[in-house]
């Protein structure tokens, strides 16, 4: 039987490692329009035991960003904006964890395989270990009667 220090190492590598999967890149298509995608909002997701302060995901192409000034622990801030259309351009998350700045390398965000274009998208940004976040899009769920 493994000690729960050595089943909760091994759930925070597998975490890790998805994330790091959902995040991954693909310079090929950085900077290129990603057609009738659109991104109408920004959560940042603070699931350290710790607050969180300064957090802003950053397109490095544009400059334009979406920041919190604090996150309390185990908690979420967001924000909607009327429809952008998503251009495959890299990001950067920043952030501060007791006084001490963090920062993700520069990441492209992919879309989801199963995207349906008739239903806006949101990123998601997950700080989920110390020094630790990553993005993804996420896709309004489909309202009732299939609308």
């Amino acid at each position: 039987m493994r000690s729960p220090v050595k089943t909760l190492k091994l759930l925070a590598i597998c975490l890790f490692a998805l994330v790091l999967w959902a995040c991954s890149t693909e310079s090929k298509h950085a900077g290129k329009t990603a057609p009738g995608i659109a991104i109408d909002g920004v959560k940042i997701i603070n699931k350290l035991g710790t607050t969180v302060t300064d957090v802003q995901i950053l397109v490095l192409l544009t400059g334009n960003f979406v920041s919190c000034g604090t996150i309390v622990r185990h908690t979420s801030c967001s924000t909607s904006f009327p429809g952008q259309q998503y251009e495959r351009s890299p990001v950067q998350v920043s952030w501060k964890e007791q006084g001490q700045a963090h920062a993700t390398g520069n990441f492209v965000i992919q879309p989801p395989a199963n995207l349906d274009l008739a239903r806006p998208m949101w990123i998601e940004v997950v700080i989920f270990a110390p020094g630790q976040a990553g993005a993804k899009m996420v896709q309004y769920p489909q309202k009732a009667g299939g609308a």
